[in-house]
């Protein structure tokens, strides 16, 4: 009996490490394939750095001699084959070195720097809010029918609708017509806050119609998923058991219901990064907000192979490591 206890244990434990192998060298191919991609799809794109007029760094290069041109290639290290390119730019992200930015005339390291901030306070506070507000109307719905209906049908409908749209939509028929909603940006231009209070109520005031757009458009997947967990878990037996002791319904809905179905909503929570970093990208180029987003369009626009590369693996990064963390909750899930 012992022997076999055990054998079932070391089976089971084995069945466990091979998932979990299996699901890391999925991860590590999956990272290799977009890495590849990010390399060779900016310099798939017509023209390079060097053939467009780069007004905003200051400098028109269309003005430049065919010497001084291959000498800035030579610089940047685009002159050489695109094998010995990559090659180099693996070795130098080795080392953490993300190159030099064309356009800003800095390291890429240093731009990420000053403009992820503004980006991960417009993801998480969208999250965070999409998260909640999809939770709460799915609970507010749970007995009621008619509720449950209305809801589902709005959700349906505010689900087809994009980000950027919804931000336009806001930006119309909400910021213009109010006049303490700002338009664009991320501060008041030329304004001097006399305290931090005020330096955050401005941030605040700028960011509202960003993360309400995204929040929109977020809420729809937390709604349908956090509905679904719930329906499921009320008809376990536990739940119907707890209602024939006669049971408080509070306790039953948010002791038995709600904490049983936290965890699938949970990994919807890391499955969501990756939608939401690229509603947050869209949306800052809507409100004119100086995040990530807005840098990704200039290095596209001015062909800045290194700056794209450098936003392109970050953003790839963060998605993949979290859905590696919503399907180890998964797994989690299936084992218990």
């Amino acid at each position: 009996m012992i022997t076999s206890n055990w054998n079932k244990t070391a089976s089971h434990m084995w069945k466990n490490s091979k998932r979990r192998t299996k699901r890391y060298v999925v991860f590590l191919c999956t990272f290799l394939t977009i890495y590849l991609f990010n390399f060779f799809l900016p310099r798939l794109m017509p023209g390079d750095p060097f053939s467009h007029n780069a007004a905003y760094s200051g400098q028109d290069m269309q003005g430049l001699s065919a010497e001084d041109l291959e000498r800035l290639r030579a610089y940047y290290g685009l002159d050489k084959p695109l094998l010995v390119q990559l090659l180099n730019t693996i070795k130098a992200n080795l080392k953490l070195d993300l190159g030099q930015s064309i356009l800003y005339k800095k390291s890429v390291a240093e731009v990420i720097k000053a403009r992820l901030p503004w980006t991960l306070y417009i993801m998480l506070s969208t999250l965070i809010f999409s998260l909640l507000l999809g939770l709460i109307l799915a609970l507010s719905a749970l007995e009621n029918g008619k509720r449950d209906s209305l809801i589902y049908k709005s959700m349906s409908l505010l689900a087809e609708i994009p980000s950027f749209l919804l931000g336009i939509i806001l930006l119309f028929f909400v910021a213009a017509k109010v006049d303490w909603l700002p338009l664009a940006g991320n501060l008041t231009p030329f304004y001097r806050h006399g305290s931090v209070v005020e330096y955050v109520l401005d941030v605040l005031r700028h960011s509202l119609l960003p993360i309400c757009a995204l929040t929109l458009n977020l809420t729809p997947q937390f709604y349908f998923t956090a509905r679904t967990s719930l329906l499921n878990i009320r008809t376990k037996d536990y739940v119907l058991n707890a209602q024939a002791k006669g049971l408080n319904q509070k306790i039953i809905r948010y002791k038995y219901i709600m904490l049983n179905a936290l965890p699938p909503i949970v990994a919807r929570f890391f499955l969501s990064v990756g939608t939401c970093i690229g509603g947050t990208m869209l949306i800052e180029n809507v409100f004119n907000y100086p995040g990530l987003g807005m840098v990704l369009r200039d290095a596209v626009m001015y062909r800045d192979y290194i700056l794209i590369q450098g936003v392109f693996l970050l953003s790839a990064t963060v998605v993949l490591c979290a859905s590696l963390f919503s399907d180890i909750i998964n797994n989690y899930l299936q084992k218990d």
